[in-house]
């Protein structure tokens, strides 16, 4: 069932919500509507749980569904979401009901008037849960008898298990994929030089140990052409005549050592086997000693490295032994490769051409009509240098002249063609099927962004922990799970990651991002089409809207063509919104046109847009907020777990946001806010804060308070009335990622607190950025520097510190912990614009540093030995120590006063570790 892994992971929270809810209400009380509610929270986890059982098991079956199972499934869909949504939103007024609680209990010295509005406040909110524990009793015996009345329907439709045989995927490449060693080297174009690097290792014996396997992996995406490039290298006259024996076995998912050393000896022998292991291995290794063989394992997908070092014993007798591997995930390579593995990439557009036009014309000597070549290049883009993508949509267009046939597989997604469902796809397919179920809920949400998007890794992650699909695993947070998926479905060949590698790059700007090939982006759309719809310009089919929960709308928008607007019109009265869960609206201006503004149109359909969204959990905005008032609405969304807006006409976000207890992620980097709501601190499940980045935000006291938060980009250390103190830092202990923090140089005295950096062990990056210098107040006195050597001081970090970023700092000289080698992790250290400084601070042992930026330090005259933390006399000394054993890149620019360097012949000759890059620019 598309959008299966959806619903198990919703069953899986609810079952982990009942049981606390239930713990929580039959704790503070014992009278029966209390254990009413217990036992029916009891019974309904019984029954979810069978359900979910169900689901995964109709999940891993990999079969096509019959209708009836399909509509059974999209019931028991609907069920358990309105299980969810009910459980969502008591949990909500338990936490509405403790915050108030709280509120007043911490209530002091306030207006007799303040006291009495709280403690009714407080008393409504008690009732009201009261009422809710009945509500929520009632829909849990509710969805519990629907459970029951879909199971019994389904029990009386079903077949039974001998009646004829089940049918198969409609995807005939999925059941079948048995491949043999046969090529015909005249069809197949590209990889010439991967062929070449293969035919020269295999014929090399440089890495030929004694008593080992040489074992190179062949690692690509379905459909790039793997298990050609093996072939042709398999049957190259060079490397038949080099090998004694030579074999091909192909081994799919099920890496049973019995049957592949089977197969193995079968396909050295030639004729068949049937004995046990111990018989086959014996045989193997007979049939192998002394010998010299090339064995072709194709299509691997075990990651068990147990089940591979068993498989090798018999390999190890042969005198040279090397083995090709191909997969599609890098885990295998891991276990298997001896040496680095060949990454295939996908094949240029011009090689992609010559095999379209050689598969479409059939061979023969003409050439494409004048008027379906442009129609076949943009056909050939369309498949992304993916040569199976070609084969399938040139053969069927193969001898076809009409351009009616042409017009149709160049406009239609290729998820919804006859052709690609019946070659590409099925071959994609095969890594989700082999995924586990996890993977594959994650994978599916991945279709809701437009094709060609780089996506943030972070972002994605705080995205799947609002649709609660990464489980609770021990003490392991959701966003380490989260992390480690997008790393396994990279591994699997599903998603390329990539990273901005430009040096000194300001931290936000080199996160790691991914991005998915437009056919794994097409097989996510096809998998997840009853869960995800994103809609591109005017492509936009309403009945859609029946069964989706997670709504992307977005394009470039110019004010002449605003089809986001017909969008939003079309359904913003629809009565799915109150089950959508998850809403991206993105407007992106062109020419100079940014935000719409209150008088365009599309303010009537979002004055009460919102409010229709009662079960959403993510909402991402992006230039359609030019107005403040809109947002006040967005306080009534109460499950709101995730909350992006992206506009720099908003300047403030109202109170109301306060009262999204379930708030996990708040993103306003995109934003021009000056300060938070005075409440921000109800956000009781705040995980991750992001604010503008050079823009100084007034945060409220009562931050410390927020002790789940993980990341808070930018906090601004000043003396302002009101203003949250740096002390708080101090109980936030899971904070981590990056952290700017901007200091004003009027901050005279520190907090009576600890410094709050030093125990943040999960801080990656830190930027100290001071600002006020260049104010009267700054006189630039023995004071004032005096002053910022106390602040710096007061922010060391923790030793597991990566980067450290330090601008404008006004002391004269810099403090211990700048340079210590007790931070053994920092690679990364830029120092700019510290005027003041006259000299550099001692850098040279730390040990993992890797790229070191210096930059404005217009007091410096002279670098000496200190530099490099050196102070031996001569280079023959015996004291010396290598400084700077890691640098890879040093970079000086503007230092125009900088006129000697004490001890560089030294330093360039003795103490970089001899791989570093050295740049100047404007240094006299």
């Amino acid at each position: 069932m598309a959008g299966g892994g959806f619903l198990s992971s919703i069953i899986t929270m609810v079952i982990d919500k009942l049981h606390s809810l239930a713990s929580s209400s039959t704790s503070s009380s014992s009278s029966s509507p209390r254990n009413n509610i217990e036992q029916e929270m009891s019974k309904l986890t019984e029954t979810m749980r069978r359900i979910q059982a169900k689901l995964d098991d109709t999940e891993e079956e990999n079969r096509a569904k019959s209708h009836s199972e399909k509509l059974w499934l999209s019931e028991l869909k609907d069920v358990a979401y309105d299980a969810e949504d009910v459980v969502a939103k008591y949990e909500y007024e338990v936490l509405r009901s403790k915050q108030l609680h709280e509120n007043s209990s911490g209530t002091q010295e306030v207006p007799d008037s303040s006291v009495i509005r709280t403690a009714v406040n407080t008393a409504i909110t008690f009732m009201i849960l009261l009422l809710f524990s009945d509500e929520l009793a009632n829909k849990a015996a509710e969805i519990r008898k629907r459970f029951d009345e879909i199971t019994k329907e389904w029990k009386l439709l079903k077949l039974p298990q001998n009646v004829g045989k089940r049918k198969r995927s409609s995807w005939p490449l999925v059941g079948n994929r048995e491949t043999g060693s046969f090529v015909v080297e005249s069809e197949v174009l590209g990889r010439e030089k991967e062929k070449d690097m293969l035919v020269e290792w295999l014929l090399s014996e440089d890495d030929i140990i004694w008593n080992e396997v040489s074992v190179i992996v062949v690692i690509g995406m379905g459909g790039l052409g793997k298990t050609t490039l093996a072939q042709l290298v398999y049957n190259d006259p060079r490397v038949k005549s080099y090998f004694d024996l030579t074999g091909w076995v192909c081994v799919s998912e099920n890496f049973h050592v019995v049957s592949l050393t089977e197969k193995i000896l079968q396909s050295f022998a030639k004729v068949k086997v049937h004995e046990e292991l111990d018989e086959l291995q014996h045989a193997l290794r007979e049939k192998l000693q002394g010998k010299k063989f090339l064995l072709t394992l194709d299509d691997v997908w075990n990651e068990e490295f147990t089940l591979w070092d068993e498989l090798r014993k018999p390999l190890l007798s042969a005198h040279v032994g090397k083995v090709i591997v191909t997969t599609r995930n890098q885990s295998v390579a891991r276990i298997m490769g001896t040496r680095s593995p060949l990454n295939l990439n996908c094949l240029p557009f011009d090689v992609c051409w010559q095999l379209f036009k050689r598969v479409t014309l059939g061979g023969a000597d003409k050439s494409l009509q004048p008027h379906l070549e442009d129609l076949g290049r943009k056909i050939v883009d369309k498949c992304k240098g993916l040569p199976l993508a070609v084969k399938v949509l040139g053969g069927a267009l193969r001898n076809k002249e009409d351009i009616d046939s042409w017009e149709d597989i160049l406009e239609n997604e290729m998820w919804e063609s006859e052709e690609t469902n019946k070659g590409v796809l099925p071959a994609l397919k095969i890594s989700y099927d082999c995924m586990p179920i996890q993977l594959k809920r994650c994978f599916q949400y991945l279709s809701l962004f437009p094709k060609d998007t780089s996506l943030d890794s972070e972002e994605i992650v705080r995205l799947w922990m609002s649709q609660g699909l990464l489980p609770l695993d021990g003490d392991k947070r959701a966003e380490d799970i989260g992390r480690n998926y997008i790393k396994r479905l990279a591994e699997r060949s599903l998603i390329h990651l990539k990273r901005a590698d430009t040096l000194f790059m300001r931290e936000q700007s080199r996160k790691q991002s991914f991005s998915l090939h437009d056919l794994v982006h097409d097989l996510a759309q096809y998998i997840a089409q009853d869960e995800c719809l994103c809609v591109i310009d005017d492509k936009f089919d309403i009945e859609k809207l029946q069964k989706i929960r997670h709504l992307s709308l977005g394009r470039s928008l110019v004010r002449e063509d605003p089809h986001i607007l017909k969008h939003l019109e079309t359904i913003k009265d629809h009565q799915q919104l109150k089950l959508m869960r998850t809403l991206f609206i993105k407007v992106r201006g062109l020419f100079g046109l940014t935000s719409i503004r209150r008088q365009d149109k599309i303010f009537g359909p979002l004055d009460d847009f919102f409010q229709k969204f009662e079960n959403l959990r993510a909402l991402h905005l992006s230039n359609i907020i030019g107005f403040i008032g809109l947002l006040d609405s967005l306080g009534k969304l109460r499950l709101l777990k995730y909350l992006s807006i992206i506009d720099f006409d908003v300047v403030g976000i109202p109170e109301s946001i306060c009262s999204l207890y379930n708030l996990q992620t708040l993103d306003l980097t995109g934003t021009s806010i000056y300060q938070l709501p005075r409440q921000i601190a109800n956000l009781i499940n705040l995980r991750h804060l992001l604010l503008p980045h050079y823009l100084n935000v007034f945060l409220p006291s009562g931050i410390g308070n927020l002790i789940d938060l993980q990341t808070l980009t930018h906090f601004d250390f000043c003396c302002e009335k009101e203003h949250c103190d740096i002390g708080e830092l101090n109980s936030l202990m899971k904070l981590g990622g990056h952290i700017l923090i901007s200091i004003s140089t009027s901050v005279n005295t520190l907090s009576n607190s600890k410094p709050p950096l030093k125990t943040k062990k999960y801080l990656d990056s830190l930027e100290l950025r001071w600002y006020g210098w260049y104010d009267d107040a700054f006189d630039g006195s023995k004071k004032d520097e005096k002053n910022a050597e106390w602040q710096l001081e007061y922010l060391e970090p923790h030793v597991n510190l990566k980067t450290l970023q330090i601008f404008f700092y006004p002391g004269v000289s810099f403090v211990g912990w700048v340079g210590s080698s007790s931070f053994t992790k920092l690679t990364s250290l830029s120092l700019n614009s510290c005027n003041n400084c006259n000299k550099l601070p001692p850098l040279g042992q730390l040990p993992s540093l890797e790229m070191l930026e210096i930059c404005g330090m217009d007091g410096v005259q002279q670098v000496g030995r200190e530099f490099c933390s050196l102070l031996m006399a001569s280079p023959s000394s015996s004291q010396n120590k290598i400084a700077f054993p890691s640098l890879k890149y040093l970079h000086f620019s503007t230092m125009p006063n900088w006129e000697v360097w004490d001890g560089v012949e030294i330093v360039a000759l003795y103490t970089f570790g001899g791989r570093n890059d050295i740049g100047w620019w404007w240094c006299t």
